[in-house]
Formats: structure tokens, C-alpha cells, sequence
């Protein structure tokens, strides 16, 4: 409500205006309902809103610069729902704007007082808004701080209000580097870390995120702690679970990190318009009953001034949300954040107390420390690089299969795929979602999730949400080694049990037909997948050490090759020209993958291989001690050892650097071609490695570690992310197979959970 002015004083007047209550303050600003001097009236409709500079403090030509601005943009925009500019003078001794005076509560304000809004005052809301919003876009301005604080609720509909910091596209920012201006809980994600390529989608990611707040009475991004709602801000990780089912699909797409994913403010009026408009704004009772507290007190602040008694018997209390601070405030001055060794979920922002702060006047301090490289920084904030742009690149979509063992070889790298967007699943946001049974390996196709399941089941989810697409139920309990990794060639999966290998429609999971397991008696063991040929290693189920591999032309079905084996094979890798299989107590062997003959054994026994193309070594993973010996890739005689014993798959990126997670909790790095160690970090929880681009990933039951691969002191430092998992689900007790793919994560979990968020 209105803050009554002190009656000691005379009245105050700024240009042609006498102000008449305070509406709200903050910063240096505040903000005043006011009538003209010379016209004095009760008509709220009539009267004003002033904004001007604090009587307490000095202007300086900076802030005149950045009040001109402001007046500039007020000035262009224009519209049924925006509170246009009435008069202004940026060279008075107090500067001051004035803006048509809405008589009713803020969005906050309402919410808070009355809670949240139905479903249809939401519709009409999110359109009254998007069209405004589209409006103040068509002459080439943000807004730049839209929040519920600046969304002014009046009897034939909501208005915007305030923009302070409201920029032209063509204009240069005003902000210095590492200012970043706004209110965090309703921020962008390329606002927050202080891109210069904020764009009108950014107004669309604001409106997506106060719309959710009228829907459920909650911020999509809420957090007792301010450094948290900056961290999930920043990854665009919303949590809609308040938000009524019909109305988070288009809150989903606003709310989208990618800025080219996110609706125009035109798109959004046509998708969540439900039907033709009312003739009277849907506002529900609590809404009206503020309405008609705000009139009534205008109308007592006019009818005071006009009479001449002064001013009127209002409320001294400030309202119960503020009207709207302005935005234009002091630049303050903090210490540098320090570096640490790992940003914490709950301390994501180093000083998140000063963040916290300055945030109640519409200012973050980020230390950048990072170009454009990077997407982080110094103090914890993390997120998509910025562009050197006013507009934000295109994002094409991934075209490829990405497995879960990385690029050939069981390399568990990722490359250069795993960090660039391009290799995105077109229209991702970050999902989870529980199968509902236990679930083994995953592929990512560009379009499909395939996680399998035992008895060769398997479960399709769309890539870009989650959604399940088809659910292939298991013929009967047939594998006693686990579930195959599933092979996708082209429009198909091909599934592998013990009863051979089942062919299905990736789109629909539809039955097209099954290769049979080879005549007498063998069971699968291991599968790998090159250029459209499975490779299978098949053990007898009859007779002990008796093995088999057998090579087929998925797309036509056509058995190449079968070799047999006197031991039985273990997980086979193809790599480097060859099909290397370890063979239990005995050493392994390379195949020919043209012919399937036996060109090369070793003689020290091997529990898993991984094949390094660029050096042609080949890592060994010792069957008893878990040792890692480097084999010749040509002749398999060993080279040289890395001195550890590995709890886990290692991983080697193409530059021969090799990750080993040991048994001391240690995450240590060697080069492949000496031997040497490179550096090392304490790592006690981590289950799995990966690479991905340039940065190593240490997968915990609760989230992901990433480090730089060139280690821990570089600049960028290490980065955490927790995965956002379902409400009511329990706690995962380890990870599965991890899949990496144009900076997203696809993790899926034993029990059934599959998990997709940003890597860190």
C-alpha cells in the first residue's frame, strides 16, 4: 500500500508535480504517487508515479547518462500494457521521470497477499504480457529486469512497468565489466553471467520464470540460499513441480537455457492463450479486493492534497512487497572471490553473502575471470559461454549415435562432441525419469535414449524431454552376465540376449526380426559395435572354456565372420585395426575384423582392454591386481606400467592422457606414451571417469566433478553439478553408464532412474 509522507514537512514538488504518498524505494531511488500542482485531484487515474533520485545523495554525470537512457527508453515504448511516460527531466537538481500511475498491487504483492492465480488468470496474464512484451521487442528494446515486482496489476489487465535498465539493441552497455544488473530469481541464465548477448529471448526466459511464480505462488528458481538460486539459474534447472500441469509445457520452452529454444514473446501470447478473451480481466476476488485498497488510498492521498490539510492518514508501514525499487544504484565494491578447490552446490558463488545483498537492489558483482571460452567464473557462477554477439548462435541438432563407452576403443571419451552443442539433441532441456525396472546401458541416438534392461527388454525415451516412446518387454531372464550394450544403426536397435540379437524400430520400438545365437549351445558374453558391424563374443554353455566371436553386418543381417576360441572371451573392444578379446585366466588376442583370424596374442591375462587409436596402445587392466600395463597395439607385448591399481574403468582422451580412479580415493592422470604421472586429486567418492572436450568428469552416486584436463590449477578450476532428481525418488546407490553429448549428461542408474542435466 501507500507509505504516508512526514507531515512536518511542506509539501515537496519536482517539476510540475506534488508528490503525494511514497510508492516504494531502493537503491538510489525512490518512486512517489504524485498529481500535477496546478490540476490537483482524487482521480487515481489522473495522477502519476515520479521517480527520481534520492534526496540524501549527489548525481553524478554517470547516473544523468544512465537516467537519460532510462527516459529514452520509456519514451519509445508504448502500448496498452506498459505504464508510458507522462513527463521527465534528467537535468533537473533531482532528476525525475513520471509514468502513468497504476492503482493496484505488484504481481508480488498480490501473490504474497492473496496467493497464487488460477489457471485462467494465468493464460490471460502470460498474454496480456507476451503481447506487451512483443510490443516493446518491435522497437528494439529489452526490458532487461522483468520480475513480479514490476509487473503492475490494474482492473483491465497487468502493465509493465520500470525500465531502468532497459537497453536499445543497438546500443553499447553502460554496465562495466563484470556488472551485472537485475534480480536474480528472475534473471536469464546468459544475464547472470554477465554476456553481453543478452537478447529478447532473455525477456521471454524473465516472463517464462514470473509466470511460474503467479501460477504457483513460487519461483521457479527458489532457494533459502541466494548463491543456489544463482547456481540452478544458471544451469536453467526450474523446478515447475507447483505449476498446474496444462501450463508447464510452454513454461518449459520459455524457461530453456538456450536462448534459441525459447519461444518469441509473440510465439508465447498464441501458445498459452486458452480461447478467446473475456470482456472483463479474469482476476480472482483476493486480486479485486486489492484493486479497490489501492484506489481508496489514492483517492484519500488526492483528496488530502486538494483540500489543502496536507496529506493523508495512510499506512506508515512499507508495503508488504515493494513496489518496485529502481534500478539504477550505486556500484559496489567487493573483494575478489577466491578460487576454491571445488564450487559446492550450497556455496555454488564465492561471497554469496554480497551477492545476496546487492541483489535487493538489482545488482550482481561477478569477478570474471574467464574469456570467451569458458563459462565460468571466479567464485563458483557457471554456464553457456557467452557470445561475442548481440544475438546467440544457432544450435543445430546431434546427428550421430553416442555410446556410453565414448568414441572407439572404450576410450570413455567423449571428444570434442561431448562439450559442443552442436551434438545436442535438438530442442534438450535438462529431464528425469524413473523406467520403473531396473535398466542397464544406454545409447544416445539423435533423437532416442535406448537403455536396456534385462531379457532383452529395453525402454525408448525421447532425447530432448525424457518422454518414454516404446517399451520392449523382456522375452525371460536369459542373461546371466547383464544386459548388452544396445547396437543403432540407422532407423533400428538391435538388442542382445542369450537368445541372439533382436531387431527393433528406434522411433516406435516396433519388431522387425532377430539374428539367432550361432548352432550349438552359445551363450552372449560381450558386444561391440563399429561401422554398422556388431562384433559378439559368445562363450558354450555346455563344456567350460570354449569361446566363440562372431562378427554381423547389422543391416542386412549378414554373419561376416565366426572364429573359435579355446578359453572363454571377456568384454571384446574393437580399436586400432583390430578385435581384441581377453580371454579369462589366459592372455588376450586380436582378431582381424575383415576375417576374424588370429594375428596376435598376449601373454599376461587382461580383465578389460582400451584401445588408444592415436598411439596404437592398447591399456591393459590387470584380471587379478588390477594393475594397468600399456601393450604394444600391434604385437600385444607390454611396454611399460603406470604404477596403480584402478578400482574402475579408466578412460584416455586423444591426446594419451589417462584417467585412473585408484584404491587410496585418488583420481590420478598419466601420459599413455611414458607412463608419467601428470597430476592428481583427492576423488574418494567418484565411480566412473569420462572426458569430455577438455574437461575430465568424476561421476558420484550424487552428481559429477569436472575438471580441467590439463588439471586441477588451471583457471577454470573444478566444477560441480548435482543432478535434479524426481521428488519421492530414493537415492541412487551408484551411477550406471554416463553418456556426454553437446554439454549434457545422460546418466542412467541401476534401480531405473535416468537422469539428463548439463555438464558442469
Amino acid at each position: 500500500m501507500l507509505e504516508a509522507l512526514p507531515q512536518d514537512r511542506p509539501p515537496r514538488i519536482l517539476g510540475p508535480y506534488r508528490l503525494l504518498a511514497r510508492l516504494g524505494a531502493g537503491g538510489m531511488g525512490e518512486v512517489h504517487l504524485a498529481c500535477r500542482t496546478d490540476a490537483p485531484t482524487a482521480d487515481p487515474y489522473r495522477m502519476v508515479a515520479v521517480k527520481t533520485v534520492r534526496e540524501d545523495l549527489e548525481v553524478d554525470g554517470d547516473f544523468r547518462t544512465r537516467f537519460r537512457r532510462e527516459i529514452a527508453a520509456a519514451r519509445t515504448v508504448d502500448g496498452p500494457g506498459v505504464a508510458r511516460l507522462v513527463d521527465a527531466d534528467a537535468d533537473a537538481p533531482s532528476p525525475w521521470l513520471a509514468t502513468e500511475y497504476v492503482p493496484g498491487p505488484s504481481l508480488a504483492e498480490a501473490v504474497v497477499r492473496s496467493g497464487a492465480l488460477p489457471v485462467v488468470t494465468v493464460r490471460a496474464l502470460g498474454v496480456a504480457l507476451a503481447r506487451a512484451l512483443a510490443g516493446v521487442h518491435a522497437v528494439k528494446v529489452l526490458h532487461r529486469d522483468l520480475k513480479p515486482a514490476n509487473v503492475l496489476l490494474a482492473a483491465a489487465g497487468p502493465k509493465l512497468i520500470d525500465f531502468g535498465i532497459a537497453q536499445a539493441f543497438e546500443a553499447t552497455a553502460l554496465t562495466s565489466t563484470g556488472l551485472v544488473v537485475g534480480s536474480p530469481g528472475f534473471m536469464s541464465p546468459e544475464h547472470l553471467v554477465g554476456s553481453r548477448a543478452v537478447v529478447p529471448a532473455s525477456d521471454v526466459f524473465c516472463l517464462g520464470a514470473v509466470l511460474a511464480f503467479a501460477a504457483s505462488g513460487r519461483g521457479p528458481f527458489h532457494d533459502d540460499e541466494m548463491a543456489a538460486v544463482i547456481y540452478r539459474i544458471s544451469r536453467a534447472e526450474a523446478d515447475l513441480d507447483g505449476v498446474p500441469e496444462e501450463l508447464r509445457p510452454v513454461l518449459e520452452r520459455c524457461l530453456r537455457l538456450d536462448p534459441a529454444q525459447r519461444p518469441s514473446a509473440a510465439e508465447l501470447a498464441g501458445l498459452i492463450g486458452g480461447g478467446a478473451a473475456a470482456e472483463a480481466f479474469p482476476w480472482p476476488g483476493g486480486v479485486l479486493s486489492l484493486l479497490a485498497e489501492y484506489g481508496e488510498a489514492a483517492r484519500s492521498a488526492g483528496e488530502a492534497a486538494a483540500s489543502g490539510s496536507g496529506v493523508a492518514d495512510l499506512p506508515t508501514l512499507g508495503p508488504v512487497v515493494p513496489y518496485s525499487p529502481t534500478a539504477l544504484t550505486d556500484r559496489p565494491v567487493l573483494p575478489p572471490a577466491p578460487v576454491e578447490r571445488r564450487r559446492r552446490w550450497g556455496a555454488v558463488v564465492a561471497g554469496a553473502v554480497a551477492v545476496a545483498l546487492v541483489a535487493t537492489v538489482g545488482v550482481v558483482l561477478l569477478n570474471r575471470t574467464v574469456g570467451q571460452g569458458g563459462g565460468t567464473a571466479t567464485g563458483g557462477v557457471a554456464g553457456p559461454p557467452p557470445s561475442s554477439g548481440g544475438t546467440t548462435a544457432p544450435v543445430t541438432a546431434l546427428s550421430q549415435v553416442v555410446r556410453p563407452y565414448g568414441g572407439t576403443g572404450h576410450t570413455h571419451d567423449f571428444g570434442k562432441a561431448g562439450t559442443d552443442r552442436a551434438y545436442r539433441p535438438a530442442g534438450w532441456s535438462p529431464w528425469s525419469v524413473e523406467t520403473g525396472a531396473p535398466i542397464g546401458p544406454c545409447a544416445l541416438a539423435p533423437e532416442v535414449l535406448v537403455c536396456t534392461g534385462a531379457g532383452g527388454s529395453a525402454v525408448g525415451l525421447r532425447a530432448s524431454d525424457g518422454k518414454r516412446l516404446w517399451t520392449v518387454e523382456g522375452r525371460r531372464n536369459t542373461s546371466p552376465v547383464g544386459p548388452m550394450y544396445p547396437a543403432v544403426v540407422d532407423d533400428a536397435v538391435y538388442l542382445t540376449d542369450m537368445d541372439g540379437i533382436a531387431a527393433y524400430g528406434l522411433a516406435d520400438g516396433s519388431a522387425r526380426g532377430k539374428v539367432p545365437v550361432p548352432d550349438g549351445g552359445w551363450g552372449v558374453k560381450s558386444t561391440d559395435l563399429v561401422d554398422g558391424v556388431l562384433y559378439s563374443s559368445y562363450f558354450d554353455v555346455r563344456e567350460d572354456g570354449k569361446g566363440l566371436v562372431a562378427a554381423v553386418r547389422l543391416k542386412d543381417r549378414k554373419v561376416l565372420w565366426r572364429t573359435p576360441l579355446d578359453g572363454v572371451p571377456e568384454q571384446l573392444v574393437v580399436g586400432g585395426g583390430r578385435v581384441l578379446v581377453p580371454m579369462g585366466s589366459g592372455g588376450p588376442v586380436a582378431l582381424d575384423p575383415g576375417t576374424g583370424r588370429v594375428v596376435a596374442r598376449a601373454g599376461e591375462p587382461c580383465g578389460t582392454l582400451t584401445v588408444h587409436e592415436k598411439s596404437g596402445s592398447v591399456l591393459c587392466t590387470g584380471l587379478s591386481d588390477a594393475s594397468v600395463t600399456v601393450l604394444d597395439g600391434r604385437t600385444l607385448a607390454p611396454r611399460h606400467r603406470l604404477g596403480i591399481r584402478t578400482t574402475a574403468p579408466l578412460a584416455v582422451n586423444g591426446d594419451g592422457l589417462v584417467a585412473v580412479l585408484s584404491g587410496d580415493g585418488e583420481l590420478v592422470t598419466y601420459d599413455v606414451a611414458s607412463g608419467r604421472e601428470r597430476w592428481r586429486v583427492s576423488e574418494a567418492r567418484a565411480k566412473r571417469v569420462y572426458f569430455a572436450g577438455d574437461r575430465l568428469l568424476a561421476v558420484r552416486e550424487d552428481g559429477v566433478t569436472s575438471y580441467p584436463a590439463a588439471g586441477p590449477a588451471d583457471a577454470r578450476g573444478p566444477e560441480d553439478y548435482r543432478p535434479k532428481f524426481p521428488k519421492g525418488a530414493e537415492k541412487p546407490e551408484f551411477p550406471g553408464e554416463a553418456i556426454a553429448a553437446g554439454g549434457a549428461a545422460f546418466l542412467a542408474f541401476p534401480e531405473g532412474l535416468v537422469v539428463s542435466g548439463y555438464l558442469p
